[in-house]
């Protein structure tokens, strides 16, 4: 389930005791249609003025069979009031009405998402992939086996759900078929396999990475769905080596990424076939002069890579660039490759 039973406790206590009370109400009036053979109306009358007790004008004189019954009625009607003073003052002692309004919030959040991504772990993987995610401006649910990292994430305002992500009806709640893409982060390699087969049976189309904390588990999670898997220790010394063999390459990379104060970021962008690019050349579509944007390199409809690109290379339809820029200049070319 979504959430743990103490959540649904009280709520739980005010459904039996409606459930109760229908259950009465059928009793009654079914009683004293046989015991005091009166109508259905005036049994229904007699049976909510008993349960009530409000004690009101009796319809018939009653039989002692009918005084017996209507004592027990009116035993029941006590005990069910009583029972229901209780349940209500539990539920707004404990604080459980807010958190029943704040998880229904949460919910109606979740539910307007759309191209949002889901981080299934929250570990240390997976507490760095929401922090990047965030600075990238970009929607996330976060999903965790754990109450209490799910219960500081909730009270600091983040959208998270308490379950395991193989499971699909956590993924439906995270809107998966509306998801950009997900990140299985976990630290179980099995979990994660499981998750990925999950995530791909439900959306075909989604964009998985997931971790792996071995080489032999790498295949495993590509036969499964994943796109791409990454060995969180094979990519720190890839870095460290980097660091070591190539200083200044590094400090290169670092140095670009903060320049004059504006933050530089590589960005994917597809040009659609309603773009005012298309059928023009690099040169012609003066991105470099007046957006101050970098092309790297071009990913062409077929999937092939071109990576000399030019003043003289021609923008098509289905296109991808790869770009470099600042976020703010970056979005602006966004909108011009993507017209809404």
């Amino acid at each position: 389930m979504p959430y743990s039973d103490p959540q649904h406790r009280s709520a739980k206590k005010f459904q039996t005791a409606f459930s109760i009370l229908i259950l009465l109400l059928c009793l009654g009036t079914i009683g004293y249609m046989v015991i005091e053979k009166i109508s259905l109306l005036d049994s229904i009358y007699m049976t909510v003025i008993t349960l009530s007790t409000v004690g009101y004008k009796e319809v018939v004189p009653l039989s002692a069979e009918g005084k017996i019954f209507t004592i027990f009625l009116i035993i029941c009607g006590v005990s069910l009031a009583g029972y229901s003073a209780s349940s209500a003052l539990a539920y707004f002692s404990s604080g459980e009405w807010k958190e029943n309004a704040e998880r229904k919030r949460r919910t109606k959040m979740i539910q307007k998402l759309k191209n949002h991504f889901i981080v299934c772990g929250y570990g240390r993987t997976g507490r760095y992939v929401v922090e990047e995610l965030k600075s990238e401006g970009q929607s996330y649910v976060i999903i965790d086996t754990d109450p209490e990292k799910i219960a500081h994430l909730t009270a600091s305002g983040e959208l998270a759900i308490l379950g395991s992500g193989s499971d699909e009806e956590i993924l439906c709640e995270a809107k998966i078929k509306e998801a950009a893409g997900l990140a299985a982060t976990t630290s179980i390699d099995k979990e994660n396999i499981l998750i990925v087969l999950t995530a791909r049976f439900l959306n075909p189309s989604l964009q998985i990475v997931s971790r792996a904390s071995s080489k032999n588990f790498e295949d495993k999670l590509i036969k499964a769905g994943a796109n791409r898997v990454l060995l969180p220790q094979k990519v720190s010394a890839w870095r460290i080596v980097s660091m070591l063999v190539r200083p200044e390459v590094a400090d290169f990379f670092c140095e670009v990424a903060n320049v004059e104060g504006t933050e530089l970021v590589v960005e994917q962008i597809l040009v659609d076939k309603r773009s005012s690019l298309v059928g023009q050349t690099l040169a012609q579509s003066q991105i470099r002069n007046n957006l101050n944007v970098t092309i790297l390199a071009c990913k062409l409809p077929d999937g092939t890579w071109t990576h000399s690109v030019g003043g003289k290379t021609v923008l098509c339809p289905g296109m991808t660039l790869i770009a470099l820029g600042s976020r703010e200049n970056l979005h602006k070319l966004l909108k011009i490759a993507n017209p809404q």
